[in-house]
């Protein structure tokens, strides 16, 4: 669900200073998300689909200045085989724009439901906002107010932990539980419970004083979604859906457990399970969603239409504190992005076989978003839509053939590597063939560049 992704050396230093535009300058053995380079070998079986347009659009501005046919070869540049998809969307004021483009499987469309992963977070965070703007609670309360059993959620020197620290991931929480041990590690939180957390927030050690230091936390915004959801004696999905989505218009399109989801891909096309998630966790990363929504979505976070939610918008799109990088502060769950003078607010999503990225542009009243049913990178293309004039990044380093190593060469790299006490690589051989999922995370192969020298396709990422 992680909002991040690694960055990369050498020919990719466009990709390293984009990633650190949208808020992305994480160490190198940060392997949240996993993104799928595209594989131009493959795209003889890409069916191109016809545009969608909607509300009141009459054609799709296209990229670079060039007609829709080229805003047609981006997306299928990204498409894989077999049923994999894309779906894109932008808005321009009052005008919305929607196309995609798919393999073997299913159609798609505007209407087509993709996992968010962790664009969640900025529906939970607006959940907090309104909280604030009904006088419920305020950004410097303490959590634990909301937590059942009397439990407290201090830092390292005592001091409570409050609903501020959680939205702007400046808690001290880790990044992921520790007691987390799903049954089926490609669904992880689908038996991670409300006991299970609450046995995790007794048992934790704090190590830093809150609001010292930046560390994503998947744990920190499922405690806030779940926090929020108990102080109005409910679930997450009853609060999201009473507070957000039904005065948003946004049922049916943006939701817990909608309908018609697609089927999820990992990097290499293979088919893999969707996830679930309890109310305790569900804030993280939960929602599934379409184009059509989202587009609404980011229509109401521009305040292009009237809704009673403008106000705790405005309270999430406001600087906050220092994020990943210097120069990319956060709001309440959203990223700042300084582009040509003016800023933009975006976050990723992605899970076992998703990716999304959604940005805003609020000075020009614009946002972009798309949405993949696989582990393809995104964020860049989704910025590249949002303006033309942030180049895509040069890819072919992920499109490297790898050399084939003996079964008994591999076998011995099988374990578990810690590269910290929350964050670990799984590593499992398969014949001639290396996997490794981090934590919480869908699996990916990694391909031998020498002996012992590896590397992935999903994202630009070497391991040795």
């Amino acid at each position: 669900m992680g909002g991040d992704g690694p960055a990369r050396q050498g020919a990719g230093r466009r990709l390293e200073q984009q990633r650190r535009l949208s808020g992305r300058a994480l160490p190198r053995h940060g392997l949240r998300r996993y993104a799928a380079a595209p594989e131009e070998e493959r795209m003889d079986r890409i069916k191109r689909r016809d545009c969608l347009l909607a509300a009141g659009s009459v054609a799709l501005p296209a990229l670079a200045r060039a007609d829709i046919a080229a805003m047609q070869r981006l997306l299928d540049g990204r498409v894989k085989e077999e049923g994999v998809a894309l779906a894109a969307g932008r808005v321009d004021g009052r005008r919305v724009e929607l196309a995609h483009a798919a393999g073997r499987g299913p159609r798609v469309g505007a209407d087509s439901v993709f996992e968010l992963g962790s664009l969640t977070k900025t529906f939970t965070a607006l959940l907090l906002a309104d909280a604030v703007v009904r006088s419920e609670l305020r950004l410097d309360d303490a959590i634990e107010e909301a937590l059942p059993d009397g439990l407290r959620l201090r830092d390292s020197q005592g001091r409570p932990l409050r609903w501020l620290d959680l939205a702007t991931h400046r808690s001290g929480l880790p990044r992921l539980l520790s007691n987390l041990a799903p049954a089926r590690p490609a669904d992880p939180y689908a038996d991670y419970d409300d006991a299970a957390l609450l046995a995790f927030l007794k048992g934790w050690q704090p190590n830093v004083p809150r609001d010292s230091r930046f560390e994503y936390s998947n744990l920190g915004f499922g405690l806030l979604g779940h926090a929020l959801a108990l102080r109005q004696r409910t679930d997450y999905a009853s609060l999201l859906t009473a507070r957000a989505l039904e005065p948003l218009g946004l049922l049916g399109k943006v939701g817990l457990g909608l309908p018609g989801l697609l089927q999820g891909h990992d990097a290499a096309g293979t088919a893999v399970p969707a996830w679930h998630f309890q109310s305790a966790t569900a804030g993280a990363g939960a929602l599934h969603g379409t184009t059509r929504g989202l587009t609404r979505y980011a229509m109401a976070a521009l305040g292009l239409f009237e809704h009673p939610l403008k106000a705790a918008f405005a309270l999430c799109l406001q600087r906050r504190a220092e994020g990943a990088a210097p120069i990319n502060p956060i709001g309440l769950a959203w990223m700042l992005a300084p582009l040509n003078g003016r800023t933009l607010f975006t976050h990723d999503g992605g899970t076992g076989g998703f990716r999304g990225s959604l940005w805003l542009d609020p000075t020009r009243g614009r946002a972009s978003i798309v949405l993949a049913n696989a582990a393809l990178e995104v964020n860049d293309l989704a910025l590249h839509l949002l303006d033309d004039s942030v180049p895509l990044p040069d890819r072919s380093t992920t499109r490297q053939a790898g050399i084939t190593l003996p079964a008994e060469q591999l076998k011995p790299l099988a374990g578990a590597y810690a590269l910290n006490p929350q964050f670990k690589l799984s590593v499992r051989a398969d014949g001639q063939r290396l996997f490794a999922q981090a934590t919480g995370q869908g699996e990916f192969e990694l391909f031998a560049k020498a002996a012992r020298r590896f590397f992935a396709k999903v994202t630009p990422l070497e391991i040795e």
